[in-house]
């Protein structure tokens, strides 16, 4: 009985530190760079890399405020545009969500409960819909008065520019997913690549679940090439840099295991 006894303690013990790392995942959080132009960062805990970083952009410009990519979740997606009304005194008037991951779309549903429409690949809305990530049309726990007819996507979009040239997004084909988008932001001369790019310092190409990685270094090139006077570029789960990123990310993408 005493083994017993020590036993389900030492699980106990285990599960409260298991929820006291949890806790310490840090809050939704802004970081200008730019004028007018922030990194979100959000995290959510994977095991067992612990808490783990995910970013996105948030645009503003005379017309209006435009979000890219969501947070891991719907309730931080909350806490999210909350920050953004209290940086920038609006809402996102619209948002892009550069492919169908959790840490990409996971707040899909909040910004549509919260008539914020998305613009999205084609690709993007079958395999976030096949995912649990984007409502389908007849969900039944989805708000009816929400804008899914808002829900625009591109059935083999190349350019598409956000109001007034403010944001342009572009498909390079398949990568990191077959789905994947940047987004280019001619004022900042930044390219936001989002999972397409790795950051520097990485050795791998981190997750390849769904990733064409015969096709992904191309897919970077044309990018690279796309945008000769981007100056910064922005990784999804690592520091921003320039240049360097994208030669650095075609060299993890040519190894034999990628």
């Amino acid at each position: 009985m005493r083994m017993i006894a020590l036993f389900i303690a030492a699980l106990a013990i285990a599960g409260c530190a298991t929820n006291e790392t949890e806790m310490r995942v840090p809050a939704p959080s802004l970081t200008a760079i730019a004028d007018g132009v922030w990194i979100h960062s959000t995290y959510e805990f994977l095991d067992p890399w612990g808490p783990y970083l995910s970013q996105g952009l948030v645009v503003q410009s005379e017309y209006g405020v435009f979000l890219v990519d969501t947070a891991w979740n719907n309730h931080d997606t909350d806490i999210l545009l909350e920050q953004i009304f209290s940086v920038t005194g609006e809402y996102p008037k619209a948002a892009v969500i550069t492919h169908a991951h959790n840490d990409k779309a996971g707040g899909a549903y909040t910004l549509l409960r919260r008539g914020i429409p998305i613009f999205i690949h084609k690709l993007t809305l079958l395999d976030g819909r096949q995912r649990g990530l984007i409502p389908d049309e007849d969900d039944a726990s989805f708000d009816q008065n929400a804008p899914l007819s808002e829900l625009i996507h591109a059935e083999t979009f190349r350019h598409m520019w956000l109001d007034g040239k403010t944001i342009e997004a572009f498909y390079p084909g398949p990568g990191h997913t077959r789905d994947n988008i940047v987004v280019y932001v001619p004022d900042a001369d930044l390219v936001f690549a989002g999972c397409l790019m790795r950051p520097g310092g990485t050795r791998s190409l981190g997750n390849t679940t769904d990733a064409n990685v015969e096709n992904w270094a191309s897919a970077v090139r044309r990018v690279r090439d796309e945008y000769p006077d981007a100056s910064i570029v922005i990784p999804s789960h690592g520091p921003m840099g320039g240049r360097e990123l994208f030669d650095h990310t075609i060299e993890l993408a040519a190894k034999p295991n990628g």
